[in-house]
């Protein structure tokens, strides 16, 4: 028998169409997509159980600090209280009659030595200024904080240095 050249009446077992190809490359692009999501599930649980775990531990050292402050004498909680007031925050110097001083000042103002005492309780300020208002104004705005219970002038004076006069004054903040 002749065999007749381009006609084959035997159908290949695969044969890949167009639709086969894309379904195809669909499926393994649904695959990856779930194996995608999976690890994505994966790693959210990992970092859930970090965030519990750091919780736990939070928990842990609140429960503690709680205990220890529980068995604290009357004198070590007034010094742990002192040494938190004098601690800083975010935003300031760390103590709080520098932040007070620091919102009441002028330009006009020379500060020349701020003493604190009693952690924070005393303050001496010395400086200098142009006028006599500029101090007054000063004091007004150091009584207007919050927080000054009595400000005081203790003492001021003239001096004058190359051709200008200065008033140099000597100031008492007490806080509560």
């Amino acid at each position: 028998m002749k065999q007749l050249p381009g006609l084959d009446f035997v159908q290949p077992r695969w044969k890949f169409t167009t639709l086969t190809m894309a379904l195809m490359a669909a499926a393994g692009l649904m695959l990856a997509l779930a194996v995608e999501g999976i690890s994505q599930i994966d790693q959210t649980r990992t970092e859930i159980e970090t965030i519990e775990h750091r919780i736990e531990q939070r928990k842990r050292a609140n429960e503690r600090e709680a205990q220890r402050h529980k068995r604290m004498s009357p004198q070590e909680r007034h010094i742990e209280k002192v040494l938190k007031e004098q601690g800083m925050n975010a935003t300031g110097s760390g103590i709080s009659v520098i932040d007070r001083i620091e919102h009441a000042w002028t330009p006009e103002i020379a500060l020349q030595s701020i003493v604190v005492e009693r952690a924070g309780r005393h303050v001496r300020i010395e400086g200098g200024a142009a006028k006599l208002e500029h101090i007054y104004t000063f004091i007004d705005r150091l009584r207007e904080q919050p927080g000054s219970r009595d400000v005081g002038l203790l003492q001021h004076h003239l001096k004058v240095e190359g051709g200008r006069t200065i008033r140099f004054f000597t100031l008492s903040v007490e806080n509560p």
